[in-house]
């Protein structure tokens, strides 16, 4: 969905928790999973639902070294600080919202990166129909007891047990008179559809996805890496490109200008590097190469950035179920010499890609006069690119 077809849908997403229960030191919402935070998982999760929908993030302002870099990235979404407890940090958005004129809103837990584009598409389209409320459930399939001190006390009748998952989308208005109504007692409450309803409002359900889990626990973040490994293979991808020199005064490799008394030829900006990167990435995930996917028939593609070609590869490389591991480039020409420009390189390429600096690695060297790269005609560059690709929905 795009366009904005939503909007009068705004999506919270709740990432202010300290993560207590899976003891680590970093909280849970920023743990990394195929080179991406649960945040900016869940986020890229519903911005695919609608590119331009409006997100809401909650967070902990002593967590701000983990968000800062994506308040830079998002610049569209609204971060806002979350309070003590869940409930209360809903209630943050909720009072945040006021007169913006939404009429739903989705509320999602960051511990739950694995939700699929489908269930928020039918989320959605369940709320436009009965305007009041949505919760997605799945139904419990094991024996329930209610224990006390390590005894069982009683057996619940199963047939009509479900367990509620995130996003839940309400009426935005009655969802804040609820919890207005119910200030006093939000810690009474684990969810928001229990708020809800204990204001005297009707909670629809729907059948939600199995994947669909929460990180709670350590036992949790271990099971769901260990699953992500086995529905996953590593693939290589193999670029290599050439372009001719030609007098000039700066020449430009993977996005950093330098002073030089050739130029590179070419109808973008000739980078070299740059190409070599977008092919070996093409490659890795089965997808043609640099010239079928910008052609140099297409005028649009006439003296164009390497580096926004680079970033429309990456994002296909992601559409494509596949995560980034590592770039390895090598550059083949006499001149110029990079070895001081090589971070700025790196820095450039891990922007465009979003990955980290250390995941990029660039080199160079020289065929000792031999060649074409010897005689100074041309550039080369080779890379090897590593991806991780899905083999089950992102």
């Amino acid at each position: 969905m795009s366009n904005n077809k939503n909007k009068n849908l705004v999506t919270v997403i709740l990432a202010s928790g300290t993560g207590q229960r899976v003891q680590k030191k970093i909280p849970k919402q920023y743990f990394i999973l195929n080179n991406k935070t649960l945040l900016e998982i869940n986020i890229n999760k519903f911005l695919s639902f609608d590119e331009n929908c409006k997100i809401v993030v909650v967070v902990n302002k002593i967590h701000k070294k983990y968000y800062i870099n994506l308040m830079k990235k998002y610049k569209n979404i609204d971060f806002i600080y979350g309070s003590y407890s869940r409930q209360n940090s809903s209630l943050n958005a909720l009072v945040y919202l006021a007169e913006k004129g939404y009429k739903y809103v989705a509320i999602h837990d960051a511990a739950r990166p694995f939700i699929s584009k489908d269930l928020i598409c039918k989320l959605y389209s369940k709320i436009l129909k009965n305007k009041l409320s949505i919760i997605p459930v799945i139904k419990e399939i094991n024996s329930i007891k209610i224990c006390k001190n390590n005894q069982v006390v009683r057996s619940l009748n199963r047939n009509n047990v479900f367990l509620s998952q995130t996003p839940q989308i309400f009426n935005y208005s009655k969802l804040l008179i609820a919890y207005t109504n119910l200030k006093n007692k939000l810690s009474d409450f684990t969810d928001d559809s229990q708020i809800f309803e204990a204001d005297g409002n009707k909670v629809y359900t729907l059948t939600g996805d199995i994947k669909n889990v929460k990180i709670t626990t350590k036992q949790d973040w271990i099971m769901q890496q260990n699953i992500n490994k086995e529905n996953s293979i590593i693939s290589v991808g193999q670029g290599y490109d050439v372009h001719k020199l030609v007098p000039g005064k700066s020449i430009k490799l993977f996005g950093v200008k330098i002073p030089y008394s050739f130029s590179l030829l070419g109808h973008s900006d000739a980078d070299v590097g740059v190409h070599a990167i977008i092919d070996a990435l093409l490659g890795s995930v089965s997808a043609g190469d640099i010239g079928k996917i910008f052609p140099d028939t297409n005028n649009k593609n006439k003296n164009i950035n390497s580096l926004i070609m680079l970033e429309k590869v990456g994002k296909l490389v992601n559409k494509k179920n596949a995560s980034i591991n590592h770039i390895d480039c090598t550059l083949v020409g006499e001149k110029p010499k990079i070895s001081k420009y090589t971070t700025k390189m790196c820095l450039n390429i891990s922007k465009a890609l979003n990955i980290s600096s250390n995941s990029v690695s660039i080199k160079a060297t020289t065929t000792e006069g031999l060649g074409f790269t010897g005689r100074k005609e041309g550039l080369a560059c080779y890379c090897n690119a590593t991806v991780k690709k899905l083999l089950i929905d992102k």
